[in-house]
């Protein structure tokens, strides 16, 4: 198109030649209507996808950083709260938020257990989460960005989480436990039962990461397929994250814990 790649322009581009160089770029890209994608892109078909093309432009220039200004929006994320909620076994105690994706809701239940665990025992600076290898490196982001140090365990022959080994390595500085619903690279649900009467014992908080099977394993239950007890049910969860990998997350919290 006549300029140098990576340098601002000098001039403008006409519209016509913008799209033309997006599209001529989208052919390297995986054909995903096709069905060559993995977790990236669901394609539910194309009635489905004019209806998001559609909701995503009627609201293309509001912000949802401003709820007072854009009441739609928050109308529209606590109805998707609630709706996950009540897929995910919670009640109208149940609050959450929707985020980028999972890695920013695993960082906030993160957050959200050093601050509860801080302002219950601000004496102790030196916060601790306790989590099985195979739990998703996220936690290891969140565990940096938080001052929260990640003690990873040991997984099972069935690459499920050992629960005595969690049990044995919580202090009295864990703030977290968490557990995965189901592992991304296994797939396979850790004993989330098992790790919430630990969690309950023990008086610390437990995080079910759902970001693969959120919204996948409720519906896998309905159709008649064994899926062991991972959600709000359990009790000892507090906080669990779903997402449609990759699109958007929600985190959900009872508000009345602790």
């Amino acid at each position: 198109m006549g300029r140098t790649p990576f340098c601002f322009p000098k001039k403008g581009i006409p519209k016509e030649d913008i799209l033309a160089e997006m599209v001529a770029s989208q052919m390297h890209d995986v054909q995903w209507r096709e069905g060559k994608t993995f977790s990236l892109v669901y394609h539910a078909g194309e009635v489905v996808t004019d209806l998001l093309m559609s909701a995503y432009l009627l609201f293309f220039s509001q912000n949802a950083l401003n709820p007072t200004v854009f009441p739609s929006l928050r109308r529209f994320e606590t109805e998707v709260v609630m709706m996950a909620a009540d897929l995910l076994g919670g009640d109208e105690k149940v609050v959450g938020n929707m985020t980028s994706g999972g890695t920013e809701s695993c960082l906030m239940a993160v957050k959200t257990a050093r601050d509860w665990f801080l302002s219950k025992h601000p004496e102790m600076q030196k916060p601790e989460m306790v989590l099985p290898i195979s739990a998703h490196p996220a936690f290891d982001k969140a565990a940096n960005y938080f001052g929260v140090k990640a003690i990873r365990t040991p997984v099972r022959e069935d690459l499920r989480a050992d629960v005595d080994a969690v049990e044995k390595a919580i202090r009295p500085e864990t703030v977290l436990i968490v557990g995965t619903a189901p592992c991304y690279p296994h797939g396979v649900v850790d004993p989330i039962v098992e790790l919430g009467q630990l969690a309950h014992e023990k008086k610390i908080l437990l995080h079910v990461d759902a970001c693969v099977g959120g919204f996948m394993l409720p519906f896998v239950q309905r159709l008649g397929y064994p899926v062991p007890d991972f959600d709000f049910g359990v009790p000892g969860v507090t906080s669990i994250s779903a997402d449609l990998h990759k699109e958007y997350d929600v985190a959900c919290y009872p508000s009345s814990e602790g």
